[in-house]
Formats: structure tokens, C-alpha cells, sequence
């Protein structure tokens, strides 16, 4: 986790560094007047979707899962001022499992509702959010094989920077807790809960 939030904090810390070279380089252009923008004149608010990558390792019943993730998402903003608030689906194709001697597990899609709530430096904006998240699981042991749904939630930390006013690039650090889930596998059953973190990059459209 803690390698997780390092490299999210440092790669949230570039995003941030390109955001002000850039308005500075476009101040220092001949012609240019010079730059006073506000700082949240860069407009958030409205819907956007897009699709995202990621990289999830954790634990379930104390054996190492990991695997990547890819899928797509939705949100919707409201700006005011620098503050923005806002929702966000996202449904995923998941390939985190372990594969041993006596059984497998697979997550093989998940998905979440969050809020979003950020503070806009212009074209770059942090953000921290959190909801509620739901994925599937399926075992393998004993010549059976069972799958279940399970609950839980995830709460995390991102930047995201416009590129143009339409389009814009994150990245985010989101921890996912589930609840344990009853596998009527062979020889016994077993009761499984899912832990993972997940480093996610992704890219927006703004309508």
C-alpha cells in the first residue's frame, strides 16, 4: 500500500508540475499578455466519461492476489469556485486472481458508485473519493466450481489535469474492501473476503 501511495502522490505531483510549466510556457509566447487567470477559471462542471487501466494486487483468504484491470466509467461535476463535487460509475473487466494446488480465485469484473470532491488549480485538480464497490468471485477446488457477488467498499486519492478543454488524464490510488463470501467447494467449503489496491490511469472526454 504504502508503495501504492508513493508512486500515486509523485505521479499526482508531476500532473501538477506539466499543468504550470504549461501555463507558463503559453504566458512567455511573443504576443502572449501576461498570465493573471484566475485560479479555477478552467471549467470542470458538466458530465464526461471515459475508459481507464489499472494494476490491482491484495489478499483473500490469506493467499496473494493480483492482476490487471481495464473497463470504462462515467461522472458528472458541479463547480463552484475552486471546490468541485461530484459522482462517478465505473464497470471493469478484472483479471486479479491466485492460482494454487488445491483451488483458484478469480475476480473477473467489478465495479463502484463514488463521490468525487476536488480542488481545482485551473487545468489540474486533486481529488479524494469514496463509495460503495461490488465485484465477483469464483472458486475452483475439488472438481467444483462456485461463484459469488460480494459488497464492500473503496475510498481513494487522484489528480486529474485537462489536456484540452475537452479531454483530461488522471491517475488514482483506490483501496477496495469486500465483505466474505460462502464457497461450497471440495472438500470443504470456504469463506472468502477480497482486500486489494488498485493504481489506476485514465482518460476523459467532457461533453
Amino acid at each position: 500500500m504504502r508503495h501504492y501511495l508513493k508512486s500515486t502522490l509523485i505521479c499526482i505531483a508531476v500532473l501538477n508540475g506539466i499543468s504550470y510549466a504549461s501555463r507558463v510556457q503559453a504566458a512567455d509566447l511573443p504576443g502572449n499578455k501576461p498570465f493573471y487567470s484566475p485560479m479555477f477559471s478552467a471549467n470542470w462542471g458538466g458530465f464526461y466519461g471515459g475508459l481507464h487501466l489499472g494494476y490491482a494486487s491484495g489478499r483473500t483468504r490469506s493467499a496473494d492476489i493480483d492482476g490487471f484491470v481495464s473497463g470504462a466509467h462515467v461522472g458528472f461535476n458541479v463547480q463552484s469556485g475552486a471546490i468541485v463535487f461530484g459522482g462517478e460509475l465505473d464497470l471493469n473487466y478484472s483479471g486479479v486472481d491466485y492460482r494454487a494446488f488445491a483451488d483458484t480465485f478469480r475476480q473477473k469484473w467489478n465495479g463502484s458508485g463514488r463521490i468525487r470532491a476536488g480542488y481545482a488549480f485551473e487545468r489540474f485538480m486533486p481529488f479524494v473519493t469514496g463509495g460503495l464497490a461490488f465485484t465477483s468471485g469464483t472458486m475452483k477446488a475439488g472438481g467444483v466450481k462456485e461463484s459469488n457477488v460480494h459488497t464492500g467498499y473503496v475510498v481513494g486519492i487522484g489528480g486529474e489535469m485537462m489536456i484540452t478543454n475537452n479531454i483530461s488524464a488522471n491517475i488514482q490510488l483506490l483501496h477496495f474492501r469486500y465483505g466474505a463470501q460462502t464457497y461450497n467447494v471440495l472438500p470443504v467449503s470456504r469463506s472468502a473476503n477480497i482486500v486489494t489496491n488498485e493504481l489506476r490511469i485514465g482518460m476523459n472526454y467532457r461533453f
